[in-house]
């Protein structure tokens, strides 16, 4: 949904309608006027498709916010993009539709249905298959490994040198 007024991110609230009244009151507000349809499951099917592409595609239009593996990242003025890493592809493909809060909209002449499709099998194939190259050191790519290769490193470094001069003593 909207925010009344741009500010911080707004935070997440507690739930306070069921699942029943959420689907009556989403059937009132499409009845007012057009707008995007809820996707259903051919729409929103991961495997059907093209992981590859979808990760182009995720790459380009999405990873500056969402960070290269979906893991979020920080915006300006107290806002982020969160994490992808288990919401449903129905979710996702709905925040694509909509764009919601400061996430530009995706309509289907700037991103097709089968390529928000491939985005999702890409989302969920690296949900599925986690990190291959070890810890993922929140999934911010070489600045944190190399910030823990560095540090690491450095407290060796001073660790050995006071070592090596408590033992001349």
């Amino acid at each position: 949904m909207p925010m009344a007024m741009q500010g911080p991110q707004a935070q997440q609230k507690p739930v306070q309608f069921t699942e029943e009244q959420t689907a009556q009151l989403a059937a009132y507000v499409a009845s007012l006027g057009a707008g995007p349809a809820v996707p259903d499951e051919e729409m929103t099917n991961a495997a059907a498709g093209n992981a590859a592409e979808g990760g182009e595609l995720f790459r380009v239009n999405c990873a500056m916010c969402h960070n290269a593996a979906g893991a979020g990242g920080a915006l300006t003025q107290g806002k982020f993009a969160p994490s992808l890493e288990g919401v449903s592809e129905k979710h996702i493909y709905e925040a694509m539709v909509t764009g919601p809060q400061n996430m530009p909209v995706f309509n289907d002449a700037n991103i097709s249905p089968e390529d928000k499709q491939s985005i999702i099998a890409f989302l969920k194939n690296i949900e599925a298959n986690g990190s291959p190259g070890g810890a993922e050191l929140g999934s911010l790519g070489p600045v944190s490994e190399g910030l823990f290769i560095w540090t690491a490193g450095l407290g060796l470094v001073i660790a050995f040198t006071i070592w090596l001069t408590a033992r001349s003593s």
